[in-house]
């Protein structure tokens, strides 16, 4: 008997040892989605003391994770699944039936297509998982079958004589440009258009983009640059629109050609000369210029670059509309994160950079000798691909290994190792985007198809890709002419600590799995050859907190000095995947520190994390510096799959350590950013999910994202929902709620199912009804917001448990009937929580719930708000500074505060809000009682940055003010005790010089004589 057989025979004969018991009537009704029999379930927690229950046996109820999961799974059902199999057949050389397109997005035939055919492979499994319906198990089953065959005939090519070598680089040269070289377009160098990095263009709101250009001919509608999705939603410029007299044209819409927000020239431009074309945004001023003089102006522009989403044709030459390629030669293209003034404008006319020092986001000059990389002359490296005239169809090329199944050339993966080492880029013939990324998420949802489907076929398809990669990791790029050996330690290093090139997501989490699966140690080894070893994971195990350094040649050949986010954090749930499979207590101990380096100091309030900052390199992907949380607001950010995946941590990791935190971080994560990425609409044109959800004063969010990645680890965040609710311990002794969410968990192995009624978040409060009966212990976590209480009553009577205590869980011991009833009360409060390196820097919390301020301050300004003056001496803010102004239609709490509203950040609309506001309290007031002294500040305890903020100085000048110090110590039981706080703090406020003593007994009178104002109303 094979391994294999072994593992789910003694699965199933454990299953049917166990079930063998009477089981409740309500666990024999309740329905529940089929599971697949006898497969091992050996994903994160699989040997911990503390495990998941399958998916299947957790069944969501109405209320609000519920809505946001079935709103996905209405887009799921939509969506048609046959189009992400068109550029796999492309790279299998199989047909593809006529009129399909391509997913769109980042899934547009560049380096990054592929991954979200993964990402929908497990949302279909997680969705078939959720009720069983059929419909999502075809789709999937389908999907399996063709992945199965284009696996099948791309192998098949190893018979075929040559091939394996590098495809020449196609030549395409340079030609005289305004300054130095330009490149000709569409006419003697064999260069059709250009393909910029997204960040490119993703990240800005207010811009100038401005270029040189010199028609050959003039076709309408040509486009000098073209960013967007596709029809609908784009930006452009256009050297001659098709209307009277043929002007220039700049446009933006989210709505298609009919809803295009313009700014159109009035002459049309000569042919055979140079033009200087720059289009700028300031806020809601547009301006056209031409040859360096304004010509037109749009003072009512409400789109900007980030209404786009993150757009996967990111083109300068060609439409995305089909139109005429640009027949031109262009030169000296910047892209500036901010609109410049008009003199600035006007120099760029007399010289390359003007005035201007260059584009700041990225600027091609075009003065390579040749090739088909337009290198990007700003500090940031981002480097265009020129997409030649005439390139060669998938399906040609010959594998280097067996197994390989994707989306992309087999070489667009391999070239990331040595000889060429390749780096990050738009050239499709020698760059690399993440490609480990890519095979990550098609492998992740090959073995959710198989562990939460039964899809055999599926994991005969994963493990040849698995088998693949070991040859990929190991071997490496054996044909290649300059082919050095066997890839080696260093080399994968080197691999690893490539900006976005060295991205590879969890790739490292099922390696393990397979291992578990198969017993083929080759897959253990896999696993660890993802390890960053240069920098990151020795600095992790021995706690050293490196995500931003001013020195990363110090650390690694390739280290930037800001990690990406998303880049690294996936590492980690890998690295805990080796640790379960494996036993050694590094990875597991790299796990822990990386995470707590994260949260609280790199932690929004929100959950999210990563965004620029005064001095940092635009790009809002990054860890921001240890500590800095004021000053990365500033600049926006939060990427929604790094929040995906540091949940994930965070849930794991509770498997290990049972410590509550992690799932204080994960229902923080769940309830705020991640049921704030879907939006409450009932469209399935595209995902409805964000992108970043930046904390800047008066953002507001952006749906979509077709093809990108947080619109895949969309499609997955909202249909897994019930995974966290509860876990069980490994020897059936106790059921563990995690979460509070309508819902009904079947244990079958204990005959109990347990039901939760309750509208959490939008009640303060649950329910559990229990069907089952014997000895259980039911753990019900507190949560670290709980402070107003915890209460729990057992069939209507108080349970016999200590007083619970924010931050653990209490357990209620008893032998269960059914029909025992649970009820619990955790009243939420308002509580302000400051930022870390800026007290006065504050978001409100409503129990979990982040409750932004809605409305645009205007500017990027903060809301100012005084709040000390309102309160009692129980400290209760909802009393009278923030109070309940009743709920909005679908249930939401909804406050007010100084004539402003507050709801919830899970609400999904696109209104402009305030994560954050600052806290101005000028004096030491009780109620209306005015002591007449200024509330002044104690700077000390402040974090140090470890990475110095342009302009900020660290330890900052904003620390705690007398106030907030004393009314930390609320609720206070008696005046008697309010008054010795205010007397205590206020003489060590004169110890450290920061009263007088005549100002200290002007405060202490005032308090004492603020008993009637600060006496709690019954």
């Amino acid at each position: 008997m094979s391994r294999r057989t072994f593992v789910r025979a003694s699965a199933a004969g454990l299953a049917l040892a166990v079930t063998a018991r009477p089981v409740p009537a309500a666990a024999q009704t309740t329905t529940a989605a089929p599971g697949p029999a006898g497969i091992p379930y050996v994903g994160a927690g699989s040997n911990t003391a503390v495990r998941p229950f399958p998916l299947h046996e957790i069944r969501l109820n109405a209320g609000l994770l519920q809505e946001k999961r079935d709103r996905m799974k209405a887009f799921l059902q939509a969506f048609d699944e046959r189009r992400f199999l068109v550029l796999f057949n492309d790279q299998a050389g199989r047909p593809n039936p006529p009129g399909l397109q391509v997913p769109g997005g980042w899934e547009n035939g560049g380096l990054l297509s592929g991954h979200w055919a993964g990402h929908y492979l497990s949302a279909l499994a997680q969705a078939y998982a959720d009720q069983g319906q059929q419909v999502f198990k075809d789709k999937l089953d389908w999907m399996v079958e063709e992945l199965a065959a284009c696996q099948a005939a791309i192998t098949a090519r190893m018979d075929t004589p040559g091939g394996g070598d590098e495809a020449e680089e196609p030549v395409i040269g340079r030609v005289e440009g305004r300054f130095g070289r330009g490149l000709r377009l569409n006419g003697g160098t064999s260069a059709e258009h250009l393909r910029l990095p997204q960040e490119a263009v993703s990240q800005l709101t207010d811009f100038t983009i401005a270029t040189w250009v010199n028609l050959a001919s003039a076709q309408n509608w040509s486009r000098v640059f073209d960013f967007g999705q596709n029809t609908t939603v784009n930006m452009f410029l256009t050297a001659r629109a098709g209307v009277t007299g043929n002007p220039p044209r700049f446009a933006i819409t989210v709505g298609g050609s009919g809803q295009e927000q313009q700014i159109t020239g009035t002459s049309a431009l000569p042919a055979g000369q140079w033009v200087h074309l720059a289009v700028t945004l300031s806020g809601t001023v547009g301006t056209l210029y031409v040859n360096g003089s304004a010509v037109a102006t749009n003072t009512t522009m409400t789109l900007d670059p980030t209404s786009l989403g993150v757009p996967g044709n990111i083109w300068i030459g060609r439409s995305q509309y089909g139109d005429p390629l640009l027949d031109a030669t262009i030169d000296e293209f910047h892209i500036f994160d901010r609109a410049l003034s008009a003199g600035e404008v006007q120099s760029l006319t007399s010289s390359a950079a003007g005035s201007t020092g260059g584009g700041n986001i990225a600027w091609y000059r075009f003065d390579e000798e040749g090739g088909s990389t337009a290198l990007d002359s700003s500090p940031n490296g981002r480097d265009a691909g020129i997409v030649p005239a005439t390139q060669g169809g998938g399906g040609t090329w010959v594998p280097t290994h067996p197994g390989y199944l994707g989306a992309i050339p087999e070489d667009a993966v391999l070239r990331l190792g040595p000889p060429r080492f390749a780096v990050y880029g738009s050239n499709l013939d020698t760059n690399v985007w993440a490609p480990w990324y890519t095979q990550h998420k098609i492998m992740r949802g090959l073995l959710d198809a198989y562990h939460l489907t039964g899809n055999e076929q599926a994991r005969d398809v994963v493990v040849k890709m698995a088998e693949w990669a070991h040859l990929a990791l190991t071997i490496g790029d054996k044909n290649h002419p300059q082919y050095p050996g066997p890839i080696t330690r260093s080399d994968l290093n080197l691999m690893w600590d490539t900006y976005i090139a060295g991205e590879y997501g969890g790739a490292n989490e099922v390696f393990p799995e397979i291992y578990a699966l198969t017993g083929d140690a080759r897959h253990l080894e896999t696993a660890k050859l993802f390890d960053n070893r240069e920098s990151l994971f020795g600095a992790c195990v021995e706690n050293r907190d490196i995500l931003v350094v001013t020195d990363p040649a110090e650390l690694g050949r390739r280290r930037p000095a800001r990690l990406h986010v998303n880049q690294h954090v996936p590492n980690f749930v890998g690295y805990m995947r080796i640790f379960e499979q494996s036993g050694d207590r590094d990875y597991l101990q790299a796990a822990k520190n990386f995470f707590g380096m994260v949260v609280p100091h790199r932690m929004f309030s929100h959950g999210g994390t990563g965004g620029n900052y005064p001095g940092s390199n635009n790009n809002l992907e990054m860890f921001q510096n240890r500590d800095n949380i004021a000053n990365a607001i500033a600049q926006g950010g939060a990427e929604t799959c790094s929040i995906y995946n540091v949940s994930k941590l965070a849930r794991n990791l509770f498997f290990h350590t049972q410590d509550p935190a992690y799932l204080d971080y994960y229902e923080r994560a769940v309830f705020n950013q991640i049921a704030g990425s879907r939006a409450d609409t009932a469209t399935t044109s595209n995902p409805q999910v964000t992108y970043f959800q930046p904390l800047t004063p008066g953002a507001n969010r952006s749906y979509g994202n077709t093809g990108t990645c947080c619109g895949g680890t969309g499609l997955e965040n909202h249909t897994k929902y019930q995974d966290t609710v509860y876990f069980k311990s490994a020897d059936g002794s106790a059921l563990w709620v995690n979460l509070f969410v309508p819902s009904t968990v079947t244990w079958a192995e204990k005959g109990f199912a347990v039901t939760q009624e309750t509208n959490f978040p939008r009640e303060a409060g649950t329910k559990l009804i229990v069907d089952g009966s014997g000895s259980l212990d039911i753990k019900l976590r507190v949560p670290a917001w709980a402070r107003s209480g915890f209460t729990v009553r057992i069939n209507g009577t108080r349970a016999p448990i200590r007083a619970a205590e924010p931050g653990t869980y209490v357990t209620l011991r008893r032998t269960w009937r059914p029909g025992d009833v649970i009820d619990v009360s955790m009243p939420f409060g308002i509580r302000i929580e400051r930022a870390i390196d800026r007290p006065d820097t504050q978001s409100v919390m409503w129990g979990p719930l982040l409750m932004p301020i809605v409305g645009d301050p205007g500017g990027g300004t903060y809301r100012e708000l005084s709040l000390y003056r309102y309160l009692k001496r129980d400290g209760d803010y909802s009393r009278a500074a923030i109070t309940r102004a009743g709920t909005s239609t679908a249930g939401d709490p909804i406050f007010t505060t100084h004539g402003f509203t507050l709801r919830p950040w899970y609400v999904g609309d696109t209104q402009a809000h305030s994560a954050y506001f600052r806290r101005v309290e000028p004096e030491i007031v009780f109620g209306s009682i005015d002591s007449g002294v200024p509330n002044v500040k104690r700077d000390d305890g402040l974090p140090r940055y470890d990475v110095p903020v342009s302009g900020i100085p660290s330890p900052g000048t904003d620390g705690l003010t007398f106030l907030d110090v004393v009314w930390d110590h609320a609720p206070f039981a008696t005046h008697g005790r309010f008054v010795s706080t205010i007397a205590r703090t206020a003489g060590e406020f004169v110890a450290a010089g920061h009263l007088t003593e005549e100002q200290r007994d002007k405060v202490v009178a005032a308090a004492a004589s603020a008993r009637s104002e600060l006496a709690p109303e019954a």
